[in-house]
This record gives C-alpha cells, sequence and structure tokens, in this order.
C-alpha cells in the first residue's frame, strides 16, 4: 500500500503500467487527483478509449467479463474505471478482481482498470479482492490531512502556485476552511488571482480574502451529526451562534439533511443503496455518512423528529414562544444520538 501524496510523485517519475490500481480514502481531493495523474499518465502512453462504470447491486460482472475477454480483438488500448462507492464488490465482483489478477497479462497490459472507493475499514482490507490487487497491481490511500499536516499543505500549494504563505496565515487559512482540504485547495487557488507572483501572503490577507467559511462549518456540522460526533457538533453549533450565523439557515441544514434519511428509508426496500443515493442527489462523499445515522436509527426516529424541527420554525417567526437556539441543540443532539 502507498500514500496518495507518494504516489503521485511516483507516477510523475516513472511510466510503471499496472494491470489494476485501487484508489481509496477519506480525502476526495486526492482521489480525484490520483484518478487524473493515473488517467493522464496512460493517456500519454497510448490508452485512448476510457469506459467509466457506477458499481451497484444490479452491476453485471459476466458481461464486463465478456468486454474484457474481447479487448485483445481491437487494437486501441484501453482504461476501465470502476467506482465502487463502498467497497463491496460483491461475490462475483470479487470473483472477478481475481481473475483479472490472475491473468498473465502483456506488457504493457491491453486494458488498465482502476478501481475507486471511499474509506475501507481493516476487515475490508483483509478481503481476497483487495489482496489479490495488492499482489500484482497498486493500492493507494488517500488520507485526511489535518492540524499541522494541513498548514504546512497549504504552504506547500500556495508555494506551487507561486506565493509564499506564512505559518501564521496557513494556520488561519486551516481554520477557516475547517479542515476541508477542497475548500483550502479553492482558497488558494483564489489568493493566486488576487496576488502576483512571489507575493508573502500575511494573516491579515487571509483574514481580509479568506471568509471564516461558515457554509463550510455548515458542511462540518452535517458530517457531525450524521457521524454521530455529538460532542463535536454542539461545538460547530455554538461557534457558528457566536459568530451571528441565522438561526433559519441552521434549521434548513437540519431539515434538509433529516428529509433526506426519511427518504433513503422510504427507497432502500426497493432499491439498493447506491441507486438511492443517486437519486436523491447525494455525494459519494456523504454517502457513507448518511450510511452511519441509519445504522443508528430506523425511519421512524427520523419522522419524529421532523416535528421537532416545526417547532422550532414556530420560534424563529415568533410566533411560538422559546429559545431558537436552544432548540437547534437539542434537536442536533436528537439527530447525532
Amino acid at each position: 500500500m502507498i500514500m496518495a501524496p507518494a504516489y503521485l510523485k511516483q507516477l510523475a517519475q516513472s511510466a510503471t503500467i499496472q494491470p489494476i490500481t485501487l484508489v481509496f480514502g477519506e480525502e476526495p481531493l486526492y482521489i480525484r487527483r490520483v484518478v487524473d495523474a493515473w488517467r493522464a499518465s496512460l493517456k500519454a502512453q497510448g490508452y485512448l478509449q476510457r469506459d467509466r462504470y457506477e458499481v451497484d447491486a444490479n452491476f453485471k460482472w459476466d458481461d464486463l467479463k465478456m468486454e474484457t475477454q474481447a479487448g485483445t480483438l481491437f487494437a486501441d488500448l484501453r482504461l476501465i474505471e470502476l467506482n465502487i462507492p463502498k467497497g463491496t464488490p460483491g461475490k462475483e465482483g470479487t470473483a472477478f478482481i481475481q481473475y483479472w489478477c490472475a491473468l498473465q497479462h502483456a506488457l504493457p497490459p491491453e486494458i488498465c482498470i482502476l478501481i475507486s472507493c471511499e474509506k475501507l475499514d481493516g476487515r475490508q482490507l483483509k478481503t481476497k479482492w483487495v489482496q489479490a490487487i495488492e499482489s500484482v497491481g497498486m493500492v493507494v490511500q488517500s488520507k485526511p490531512i489535518e492540524g499541522v499536516a494541513l498548514q504546512k499543505w497549504c504552504q506547500q500549494r500556495a508555494q506551487e502556485i507561486g506565493l509564499s504563505l506564512e505559518s501564521e496565515a496557513a494556520a488561519l487559512l486551516a481554520e477557516r476552511v475547517e479542515g476541508n482540504l477542497l475548500a483550502a485547495d479553492q482558497e488558494i487557488e483564489k489568493l493566486g488571482l488576487l496576488f502576483s507572483q512571489g507575493a508573502a501572503i500575511l494573516p491579515q490577507d487571509i483574514i481580509d480574502n479568506v471568509a471564516d467559511q461558515a457554509h463550510y462549518q455548515l458542511f462540518a456540522l452535517s458530517s457531525a451529526m450524521l457521524l454521530g460526533r455529538t460532542q463535536y457538533a454542539l461545538q460547530i453549533l455554538q461557534r457558528l451562534h457566536q459568530e451571528g450565523l441565522e438561526a433559519p439557515i441552521v434549521l434548513w441544514l437540519l431539515s434538509k439533511e433529516l428529509r433526506l434519511l426519511i427518504a433513503i428509508d422510504q427507497r432502500k426496500s426497493q432499491q439498493s443503496l447506491p441507486q438511492v443515493f443517486k437519486q436523491l442527489g447525494i455525494w459519494s462523499s456523504k454517502q457513507g455518512e448518511f450510511q452511519a445515522a441509519m445504522t443508528r436509527h430506523q425511519g421512524d426516529y427520523w419522522q419524529q423528529l421532523l416535528p421537532k424541527a416545526l417547532e422550532v420554525d414556530l420560534m424563529v417567526k415568533g410566533v411560538r414562544p422559546g429559545d431558537e437556539w436552544q432548540a437547534l441543540s437539542e434537536l442536533v443532539f436528537k439527530i447525532a444520538c
């Protein structure tokens, strides 16, 4: 196994082609970078045809096997990308991956496969299909970058676009984006447009040009609640209150997540979860969070919380007496517990 940043360096330095690669983890920015770099590296070596598949419970692994077996009839070198969000290919998928890894591939192989997943736990990393990939290909992990490491990452990223980010400025930026690497990357790109090449970015520049991202904190509140991190969720809520965010915005978030949880519960008996997530527009990076919430409570529980949200709405509008922020705290607690 190799970490995503090290793999990216390896790709930049070497043209080694693997018949199969797995990239997984909790940091979507690095998963995206790994996939993009993998594509670009292989495209430069003649892999011009690319097919991408979303793997759900209805995916036909036998069709993919027949398609790859027929690959030798065509001259084009091909890339096949398989997105398996939860890392559960099932019995047929495991059999196909083992079959593919056991083949004696020509050098370079006519077809290269990349599988992308979200976080895999220790049990999943020991499954036969992951072990098979590691024996003949590459397994790449994308881990979150937090704390001091995130500050250093911000400095390095700024340097890549020709800026110098002072340590205090980097710490302030990391704090303002709430540890969201995608947000940090976007803000640094914005600084690159605002300042000339070689500019030294000071803390005041971050204060003036990087808003204290309340919407990123809302995302963090959503994640903390869904994952059951009760105390952290309440801390975020308190900070949002202190910074002057309006209660209706928080209520909108809580109501939205409750309705999604109810919708997931209602549809999951007729459709696979990947299909439900796709229909509801839930990004792959959020699907694990919703699944975590669904393991704590069933649909009836979430349904019972909607009237609580209505009570908060009446407080906000002044129709009902009460402290809306105290009521929001109680609702956040019930969602996260």
